[in-house]
C-alpha cells in the first residue's frame, strides 16, 4: 500500500499516481482491534485512533496509544438492521448515518493531508463495527469498494463487518456495494463454521410476530388506498372531459 490516498494497485512502474512516492515508502498501516487488545498498541507510533465503544463503556486516554494526536470516538451498539427488530434490542443505540459520515470524513481528512501515519480502529470485539469502519475509511481515502473490503477481510477472515453501517455507507458514497459484499462474506463464514447465523433466528421470529403482521397490514392498506386514489382521479378526469365536451 502506498501513502496519501492509498490508491491500492493504482501505480505505474512502482510510483503512486497520487503522491508520486515509490510504493512501499512511508506506508500507512491500519490496525483493527478489540477493546481488550488496546494495551498491545499503547507504545506504538499510531497518531490516529477511531474508538467505537458500547454506550456506557469508558475508554480513557490512558488506554490509547501515547502517540495519538487525533481521536474520533463514537458510541453506539453493534446492531444490524435485522437485530433492531428484536424486542430485546429496542433500547440499544444503533449505528446511524451520521456515524458513518463522520468516520468517512475523518479518514478522508487524513488522506487529504497526505499523511502516512498509522490508524487504529477499535470496537468491543474488533470484528464488526471496527471492521466496517476501516472499510468505510479506506473507501473514503480512495480505495475502490472491492479492494477496501478485501484488504480488511483478508487480514482477518473471521471479521463480520456490520451490514447496517455498510448499507448506509453505500448510500453515502453512492457508487459502492459494500453491504452486499458483507452479506456474501457473512454467509460464507457461517457455512465454513457449520452452524446457522444467529441473526437468522431473529429474522424468522420477526416474520411470525404480531409486529410483522401489523406492518404487512399497514402496507396492504396503503396500497389499497393508493389504488382507490388512482381510480378516483381517473374517474374525475373522465367526468371533467365529459363536461368539457359539452
Amino acid at each position: 500500500v502506498c501513502c496519501s490516498r492509498q490508491k491500492y494497485l493504482a501505480a505505474e512502474m512502482g510510483i503512486c499516481k497520487k503522491c508520486q512516492h515509490p510504493l512501499g515508502e512511508n506506508p500507512m498501516q491500519i490496525a483493527v482491534a478489540s477493546l481488550s487488545s488496546l494495551p498491545t498498541y499503547r507504545v506504538m507510533d499510531i497518531p490516529y485512533v477511531v474508538s467505537l465503544p458500547d454506550p456506557g463503556t469508558q475508554v480513557s486516554a490512558e488506554m490509547l496509544p501515547t502517540s495519538c494526536r487525533k481521536l474520533l470516538q463514537l458510541s453506539f451498539h453493534d446492531l444490524d438492521d435485522i437485530e433492531m427488530l428484536a424486542p430485546e434490542y429496542r433500547k440499544c443505540t444503533p449505528p446511524q448515518l451520521t456515524h458513518v459520515e463522520t468516520i468517512a470524513r475523518f479518514f478522508d481528512q487524513i488522506g487529504g493531508n497526505g499523511d502516512s501515519g498509522s490508524i487504529l480502529v477499535h470496537c468491543e470485539a474488533g470484528l464488526s463495527r471496527s471492521a466496517a469502519s476501516a472499510i468505510i475509511g479506506l473507501t473514503a481515502m480512495g480505495y475502490d469498494d472491492e479492494t477496501a473490503f478485501r484488504v480488511i477481510t483478508e487480514a482477518n477472515p473471521l471479521s463480520l463487518p456490520n451490514r447496517r453501517m455498510l448499507r448506509m455507507a453505500d448510500s453515502f458514497f453512492g457508487h459502492t456495494s459494500l453491504r452486499d459484499m458483507a452479506e456474501a462474506h457473512r454467509i460464507h463464514q457461517f457455512e465454513l463454521a457449520g452452524y446457522e447465523d444467529p441473526v437468522k433466528a431473529i429474522e424468522r421470529n420477526h416474520g411470525k410476530s404480531l409486529r410483522a403482521r401489523i406492518s404487512r397490514l399497514i402496507e396492504a392498506s396503503t396500497e389499497l388506498l393508493t389504488g382507490r386514489k388512482r381510480a378516483f382521479r381517473e374517474q374525475w378526469r373522465k367526468v371533467m372531459e365529459a363536461r368539457n365536451a359539452h
